[in-house]
């Protein structure tokens, strides 16, 4: 396959595509609070998922198209969203999610479980408020536990998130990054750590960090955004239909310890669909193009 010719140097592209995302987050925060202040008490929440929406298409979508149109002349093959993902992959992927809900469960639980030295008392009490902070703002948009409420969640926290995420940090920041003259991996595991880190959460950031990861491989692995938006939009709906069923206001279904055991299973599990993954990788490499 031909590597995808692009337009800009490499460093000129990653500032491009940070550039777009800044202008959105500015616009963003703009229209937050003018969709806040126009709603009134008792449209709180259609005014915060409205809200929402816009962050998605203005901070992840739009940054992505745009930099993909400049960058180069083929925008679709740059961003991986020609190719529909092989159903065996898509199987195996939606396998890891579910095998792997006991492992991540727990990682979950240590992350969260983390103190700081006590010298640090006030960063860690500033950053768990935040963190409630974000939970509660998720716990808006979900709304009251019905059936329509759940519906509405899924499309917007499920898939609209699920896509919108996958398009920036993958489809753009990951391939780009691939595009310098770093190696895949690196590409992925960098696309990773700035995926967590920019949700601000640092008693969420490891598992996060590994769930960046895996959606990255399984982009490298199939060639197709489509893989990892797939992934993403299961992931975030299991954790929906988790909240809706069980009640909790936790958006992240760690706060029941798995066995032992089950943890065990869990990784066993999750190592046997990834090798099997991995084993139906298409040849070469799907960020190969990119590379310089």
């Amino acid at each position: 396959m031909s590597k995808i010719r692009f337009l800009i140097p490499s460093g000129m592209r990653l500032v491009l595509l940070l550039l777009t995302f800044i202008v959105g987050a500015v616009v963003t925060g703009l229209l937050s609070a003018v969709l806040m202040d126009a709603g009134g008490p008792d449209r709180k929440v259609a005014m915060l998922r409205i809200a929402t929406v816009a962050q998605d298409l203005l901070m992840m979508v739009l940054p992505a198209l745009v930099t993909a149109l400049i960058c180069t002349r083929q925008p679709v093959r740059l961003l991986a969203v020609a190719k529909a993902p092989d159903a065996r992959q898509a199987l195996l992927a939606v396998v890891v999610m579910l095998v792997s809900s006991p492992l991540m469960s727990w990682i979950i639980e240590l992350n969260a479980s983390i103190h700081l030295p006590a010298s640090m008392a006030a960063l860690e009490t500033a950053l768990r408020s935040m963190e409630d902070n974000a939970a509660g703002a998720v716990d808006m948009i979900l709304g009251p536990h019905d059936i329509p409420n759940l519906i509405v969640s899924i499309l917007i926290v499920g898939v609209l998130a699920g896509f919108s995420e996958e398009i920036f940090f993958r489809g753009a920041l990951q391939r780009l990054l691939a595009s310098s003259r770093m190696g895949n991996a690196a590409a992925i595991w960098i696309a990773a750590f700035i995926f967590s880190a920019i949700h601000m959460q640092f008693f969420g950031f490891v598992p996060r960090l590994l769930l960046g990861a895996f959606f990255g491989y399984l982009l490298l692995w199939s060639g197709s955004l489509w893989l990892p938006v797939l992934a993403h939009a299961v992931n975030n709906t299991l954790y929906l239909i988790l909240n809706y069923t069980t009640g909790s206001g936790d958006f992240e279904p760690g706060s029941a310890a798995a066995s032992g055991g089950a943890i065990v299973l869990s990784a066993l599990l999750t190592a046997g669909a990834l090798w099997l993954l991995w084993r139906s990788r298409v040849r070469p490499a799907a960020d190969s193009d990119v590379q310089h």
